[in-house]
């Protein structure tokens, strides 16, 4: 039987610990983020979240991850907004108006 020693920090010492038999790794798939970011329905859905829950935060951030994967300016031009005001919505102190959101909204609903 192990000794059982005993330190300032913990209680037990970690050599009395039994390992843990892990499961495999089958069916697990790579998350791709950027086929993710890239999908128009998956970022529109989660900028939807965020409104819902009042996360303007995690709208910009969403957005901003999502520019970063695509066109920039085609999008801006698909949505009707210059860049330039895109581009200020997405800074921290940012608050995009209503009608931006929607631009937004509509751009992304765009067939490419």
């Amino acid at each position: 039987m192990a000794r059982i020693v005993i330190s300032k920090k913990r209680e037990k010492s970690l050599n009395v610990i039994e390992p843990v038999e892990l499961k495999t790794r089958k069916g697990l798939q790579r998350f791709k983020a950027d086929e993710y970011l890239s999908s128009r329905r998956a970022v529109a859905t989660a900028l939807m979240d965020c409104l819902l829950s009042g996360d303007s935060d995690g709208f910009k951030e969403i957005l901003s991850a999502h520019l970063e994967v695509i066109n920039k300016a085609v999008f801006a031009k698909k949505a009707g907004i210059p860049e330039r005001t895109l581009f200020r919505i997405l800074t921290p102190a940012g608050n995009p108006t209503l009608e931006n959101i929607s631009r937004v909204f509509s751009a992304l609903a765009k067939a490419s």
